[in-house]
């Protein structure tokens, strides 16, 4: 009896050791992180999607309806306020595209050498003001397209969306503060 459970012991003992030997050896040999991904694989701010994250994208989107198709549901849109949302759309939708891409290089241009040109941090503020200004106009008029009781419906959105946006913020706050707490300081 006492020379099984000695047997049973030490097969106990080389199997906890292979066991870990092999645990060990499985992490040291992780692969390198793709590019484009941290170690842990979460994706790097400003990187494409994969293939995983367009489809949560999409659900998402399904799930909240975006766009004029969301809008027509959610504010129950007759026919013609849709027609007038449309063309409103399709007037609007190259507007601006001269203005915005010389924003852009403007952008390019201050990543790539650092800073720019008084003439170009004057041009780039007044381009950011006519777009801005070209926004809101855009944005009036779709209002004026909604009746007192749709554009109720929709600051009462609004309002809940930044509601839930706050709400999101503050936990993710409390999460890092949380995270810098538990982390033991070197």
């Amino acid at each position: 009896m006492t020379m099984r459970s000695t047997l049973a012991g030490i097969f106990l003992a080389a199997g906890l050791v292979a066991g870990t030997a092999a645990l060990a050896s499985a992490q040291e040999d992780r692969p390198a992180a793709p590019p484009g991904r941290s170690q842990d694989g979460v994706g790097r701010r400003g990187e494409r999607m994969t293939r995983r994250d367009g489809k949560a994208r999409r659900r998402m989107a399904r799930k909240h309806r975006t766009g004029l198709r969301g809008l027509r549901r959610q504010l129950d849109l007759t026919d013609a306020q849709r027609e007038q949302l449309r063309a409103l759309r399709q007037s609007g939708r190259g507007a601006d595209e001269d203005e915005r891409a010389e924003l852009r290089e403007l952008r390019r241009l201050r990543r790539q050498g650092g800073t720019l040109s008084p003439e170009q941090q004057a041009r780039a503020q007044a381009l950011r003001e006519q777009l801005r200004a070209s926004g809101e106009a855009r944005r009036q008029q779709f209002l004026s397209v909604l009746t007192p009781e749709q554009r109720a419906q929709l600051e009462q959105q609004r309002s809940e969306m930044r509601g839930r946006r706050e709400e999101r913020r503050q936990r993710r706050e409390e999460f890092r503060q949380r995270r810098t707490e538990q982390t033991p300081q070197p």
